[in-house]
């Protein structure tokens, strides 16, 4: 009997300790930058070439851009990589594609892309973590130029093909500006501004590309450095 009085009064004991650490854990002050979360936003993006880039291309051009984050959670720091396309010019043409017998010749649709892509590592600094939060960025990593044709035949009576016509890297370095605004407690839209410096590269000039009736493509290539002020709009959530 005393046994089972000992033992009710040992586990009301644990019970009113573990409630009362409880209670203080969640009235305890919070760390500064506690509870900061991961971020995957997307949207559109314009390129405005800048300098030599600009003397040498001289055009705007759009694509799409996307980023992911990972918080420092003592910091006010967040690591994370962004994706950059974009479309700098097309040309299209149907060709005469030459086929063993019985399709001696048949149709294609010829597409000839020149685009960019940016591969980017990013630390940011986001000393404010609410529905709006203002941040800076510093970005380094690699751009590629590339020019590809894709073929499809128009009867489906062969694969579709691609060729790289072609290819070029350069590094790049470079800042940000932005802002999350948030609506509700994991979406936000977000707005900002890159500024990116490049290496000198060769790339194709999408206005000089010629396609012959073969299929043969044919193009001037240019070279310029590779600056460049990206602007982004887009949305994204919190996890």
């Amino acid at each position: 009997m005393e046994h089972r009085r000992l033992l009710t009064a040992l586990v009301l004991a644990i019970t009113t300790s573990s409630a009362t650490l409880a209670q203080q854990d969640d009235t305890a002050p919070r760390r500064p930058f506690q509870g900061r979360q991961s971020t995957l936003s997307g949207g559109l993006e314009l390129a405005v070439p800048v300098g030599d880039f600009n003397n040498v291309w001289g055009r705007n051009f759009w694509g799409f851009s996307a980023n992911f984050t990972y918080p420092a959670r003592l910091l006010p720091f967040d690591y994370g990589f962004d994706f950059g396309y974009g479309r700098m010019g097309t040309n299209e043409a149907t060709i005469t594609v030459q086929q063993p017998a019985p399709n001696a010749a048949v149709e294609g649709d010829l597409t000839v892309r020149s685009k960019v892509y940016s591969f980017l590592g990013m630390v940011r600094l986001r000393p404010i973590n609410g529905r709006v939060s203002p941040y800076i960025e510093g970005l380094f990593g690699a751009r590629q130029f590339t020019t590809r044709s894709d073929l499809t035949i128009a009867d489906g009576s062969a694969p579709d093909s691609w060729d790289r016509n072609a290819n070029a890297w350069t590094g790049a370095y470079g800042w940000a500006a932005g802002t999350l605004v948030g609506f509700g407690p994991q979406f936000y839209v977000e707005g900002r501004v890159e500024r990116l410096w490049g290496g000198r590269v060769e790339y194709a000039d999408p206005e000089s590309i010629e396609i012959t009736p073969a299929g043969d493509v044919s193009y001037d290539k240019l070279e310029s450095a590779t600056d460049v002020v990206n602007v982004q709009l887009g949305v994204g959530i919190r996890f």
